[in-house]
C-alpha cells in the first residue's frame, strides 16, 4: 500500500504540468523572501493611473466580449499572433477594411483563411514603416518584457489615428515565474500621451486585457 501511494506521487510530481507549477512555487517562495526592496527588483511595478483617465471605463467579461465593442470595417493590426485564434475573432467580430498581422515570427499561425497583409520582423521598426494616424485601432500582444512593449506601444501611437484604440494582452506584471512589463508600459502611455482607460476584459488566469483610447 505505501509502495502504492509513493508511486502515485511520484507519478504525479512527473507530470509537465505539476512539475512546472512546483518549480514556480519554489521561485516566488525564494524570490518573496528577500528584501521587499531586492523583490521588487525583479518586478516591473506598474505607476497608479490617474483617476481621471478612468471615466468611462468598462469591465468585460473577457476579450471576445470587449472585441464587440472597437470599430467595425475599420484598418487594424494584430502585433503577435501566435496560431491565429485571436486574429480570426478580429476577422470575425470586427470585420476589418485592411487587416495587417505582424509577428517575428508566422510558423505557428499556419494556414489563415481570411484576407491579411502579413509583415514578419520586429514589431516596433514594422511599425514605424506606417504613415502616422493609419490605424484605427491595434491588438498588441507581441514580446511581453517591458522594454519590448514599450516600444511597441511608442511605435503603436505615432501610427494610431486621433480617437483610436490600443488593445493590450496580458495586462500583468508577472507570469509562470517570469516578470511581464506589459502592465507598466501601459499606464506609463496613459500617463505620458493623456490615454482613456475604455475597459478591462477579465480572465480565468488574470491575464488580463486592457483597452485604453488616444485622446
Amino acid at each position: 500500500m505505501r509502495i502504492g501511494k509513493a508511486a502515485s506521487v511520484l507519478a504525479g510530481f512527473l507530470r509537465p504540468s505539476t512539475r512546472l507549477k512546483s518549480a514556480e512555487r519554489l521561485y516566488s517562495y525564494f524570490l518573496m523572501a528577500q528584501p521587499r526592496e531586492e523583490f521588487e527588483r525583479y518586478l516591473e511595478l506598474a505607476p497608479d493611473l490617474p483617476e481621471d483617465a478612468l471615466t468611462n471605463a468598462r469591465v468585460y467579461a473577457n476579450r471576445h466580449r470587449m472585441l464587440e465593442v472597437l470599430p467595425k470595417g475599420a484598418t487594424v493590426a494584430e502585433v503577435g499572433t501566435y496560431k491565429g485564434e485571436f486574429s480570426r475573432a478580429i476577422a470575425l467580430t470586427c470585420k476589418p477594411m485592411k487587416f495587417h498581422l505582424i509577428d517575428i515570427d508566422f510558423s505557428p499561425l499556419g494556414e489563415i483563411s481570411i484576407p491579411v497583409e502579413k509583415h514578419q520582423g520586429d514589431s516596433a521598426t514594422i511599425l514605424g514603416t506606417f504613415p502616422p494616424a493609419y490605424f484605427d485601432w491595434l491588438y498588441i500582444d507581441a514580446d511581453h518584457s517591458y522594454d519590448s512593449v514599450s516600444k511597441d506601444l511608442r511605435a503603436a501611437h505615432r501610427v494610431l489615428k486621433p480617437g483610436g484604440y490600443l488593445m493590450c494582452n496580458d495586462y500583468a506584471i508577472w507570469c509562470m515565474g517570469t516578470p511581464y512589463g506589459v502592465a507598466r508600459a501601459v499606464n506609463e502611455l496613459v500617463i505620458d500621451e493623456g490615454y482613456a482607460v475604455e475597459g478591462l476584459a477579465l480572465d480565468r488566469g488574470c491575464m488580463f486585457d486592457m483597452l485604453i483610447r488616444k485622446p
